[in-house]
């Protein structure tokens, strides 16, 4: 996969990632951007000068006609509200699964926490 960048502002979300203990940045994404396809991906966020390890998850949000572009930093917390952010996406982990719970979707996370941690060990 080629590295893609996609830059925005970032919104306040619902809050769902953050309830799930996986804190997201919520990137707006303007019409007419070219996107990837749904998934997670790993990649790299940049804001204030500053590069962090992400996951980003492009999804089409809970009714499927909102695009959404998540992005969780690795190990670091901080509220990006209102800050334009570029996020570089250099790989993929994996497709949208559904899932059927709160704890389910925790599992996932963790899965892909640590499928991030592991590639960016390896690259």
């Amino acid at each position: 996969m080629s590295p893609l960048t996609l830059t925005g502002r970032v919104e306040r979300g619902e809050g769902i990632a953050t309830g799930l203990g996986c804190p997201t940045a919520n990137l707006a994404v303007e019409q007419g951007v070219i996107i990837p396809a749904l998934g997670v991906y790993v990649g790299e966020a940049v804001f204030d000068g500053e590069t962090y390890p992400s996951i980003v998850c492009v999804n089409d949000g809970r009714t499927g006609l909102n695009l959404k572009l998540e992005v969780h930093l690795l190990d670091v917390c901080k509220d990006l509200t209102d800050k334009q952010l570029s996020v570089r996406l250099l790989d993929k982990l994996r497709d949208l699964v559904p899932w059927e719970g709160a704890d389910q979707m925790r599992a996932i996370i963790a899965d892909d926490l640590s499928n991030a941690h592991e590639w960016f060990r390896r690259h």
